[in-house]
């Protein structure tokens, strides 16, 4: 069997399975190397989903803890927002 040299492992704290990425959000961890034993982190990636106090759902991006995008959806249209 091959290794691969790029592992994801996903999790998400409301889902039973750590390969669902989810409705509310999720946590992305990317490690590299050559083997699912020798592997070392490259970045963590996370998105988390919410509704604001004027009923608008608001998606987060975040790379290594850092927000990088984020965006609002309202009914039909979605908007990006700068961070």
């Amino acid at each position: 069997m091959k290794s691969s040299p790029i592992y994801n492992i996903i999790s998400n704290p409301k889902r039973k399975s750590d390969c669902s990425f989810g409705s509310d959000g999720f946590r992305q961890e990317i490690r590299v190397g050559t083997s699912s034993s020798n592997s070392h982190e490259l970045a963590t990636i996370s998105v988390e989903r919410y509704t604001d106090d004027d009923g608008l759902t608001v998606f987060n991006m975040f790379l290594d803890g850092k927000l990088v995008k984020a965006g609002v959806l309202d009914k039909k249209d979605f908007t990006m927002l700068q961070c």
